[in-house]
């Protein structure tokens, strides 16, 4: 059945509460130099962090102290993921939106699972909640918060449900989805030792979001919100690597707190995520959106499958695989971890590559790389 909107006090603010009319001043390490130039985006390979991070890394004993006595080495970390939950919240709030007031969507969306839509709206209001809570524990300690506000020049979906006058940080039209985390949370490989993993669906240049009124129950509006269920795990697994990524920088047991905390539930909501993605229904070639059958577990098939590459669907549980060494027991952990695979700068490369952030401008992309650089050289 249809569920109308039915927005927390929270979720009917379009730019959630962080409406501060003070603009971010370029901090003293790092110039600002050309995004473009930087990593190479437009014609050019994304260069890997360690890659142009190597000749600007300072220690923290250089570093010093933060305004406020943070230090600033925690201040930088926080200030990325700050800004990182910024836009997190920017993109949760679009699918809320048409999660609850689009019934085309949202029907596609129960295909995955009934209580999609709510779970949708319980992400997106956790999202506000950490970019709040970030915010303002940094304004505490005497340390500048983040605002994107002036980078809020997207347009909205047009379809019902939808805010359509509303200015996006995030652009879900055209987007490029990694689905590798399938296959590497049931694989005992880890990015962090040099192993890779095939996408299990091929998800490129494709909408997460409908931008017109479509067919209840047809093809062209499935394929939309199967994209969306995969993106909604692509999302959180990536936040998952990146918070575990900061915990080994970070020098105060109350950042350590904080980092450990919200990473937890972003674990929590990739679990869930990648359960309901499991279930995505194959779509025909009618429309010529075709969205594949994915792999069932060895009782829905008729042959079964090797129990030892468990890449159906029931497999939810992240594999025990390679970590620290190759000469330990394997373990079941989150992964990659590293900087290099998991850091700020390589979270913010991965979002660029997706199409998250198709129009954004230049200063844009040197403003959060330039935070994502402080982040990792603590």
């Amino acid at each position: 059945m249809f569920k109308k909107p039915n927005f927390g006090s929270e979720l009917q603010k379009e730019n959630g509460t962080l409406v501060e009319a003070q603009r971010e001043q370029s901090t003293p390490h790092f110039g600002r130099r050309s995004f473009l130039k930087r990593i190479g985006l437009g014609g050019t390979a994304l260069l890997p962090a360690a890659g142009w991070l190597a000749s600007e890394t300072t220690s923290k004993a250089d570093q010093g102290q933060d305004h406020g006595g943070l230090d600033r080495g925690d201040a930088a970390i926080l200030r990325f993921l700050a800004a990182a939950e910024i836009l997190e919240t920017d993109l949760w709030q679009q699918y809320n939106e048409l999660a609850l007031g689009n019934e085309a969507f949202q029907t596609g969306l129960f295909a995955l699972d009934g209580d999609m839509p709510s779970y949708v709206n319980q992400n997106t209001r956790d999202e506000f909640s950490h970019q709040d809570f970030i915010n303002a524990y940094l304004a505490s300690k005497g340390s500048r918060p983040v605002s994107l506000e002036r980078f809020r020049t997207l347009p909205s979906s047009q379809a019902t449900g939808s805010n359509k006058t509303a200015k996006r940080l995030t652009n879900l039209m055209n987007l490029t989805v990694d689905t590798s985390w399938y296959t590497r949370y049931r694989s005992t490989g880890n990015p962090d030792l040099g192993d890779s993993f095939p996408q299990i669906v091929n998800l490129v240049n494709v909408p997460a979001i409908p931008n017109g009124d479509l067919t209840i129950g047809g093809d062209d509006i499935q394929v939309i919100a199967n994209t969306a269920g995969f993106h909604f795990a692509t999302i959180e697994q990536g936040g998952s690597s990146l918070y575990d990524s900061m915990l080994p920088k970070a020098t105060s047991v109350e950042v350590l707190r904080i980092i450990a905390a919200i990473g937890g539930s972003e674990i929590q909501h990739f679990e869930v995520w990648q359960d309901k993605a499991g279930n995505a229904p194959p779509v025909p070639l009618a429309t010529g959106a075709r969205f594949p059958t994915l792999p069932h577990s060895p009782d829905q098939t008729p042959n079964g499958i090797d129990p030892a590459d468990p890449i159906d669907t029931n497999q939810i549980m992240p594999r025990p695989c390679k970590f620290i060494s190759t000469k330990l027991p394997l373990c079941a952990v989150i992964r990659p971890t590293s900087t290099a695979n998991a850091g700020a700068v390589a979270a913010a490369t991965g979002l660029t590559k997706s199409g998250l952030f198709s129009g954004q401008s230049n200063a844009f992309f040197e403003f959060l790389f330039e935070l994502a650089a402080e982040a990792d050289v603590v």
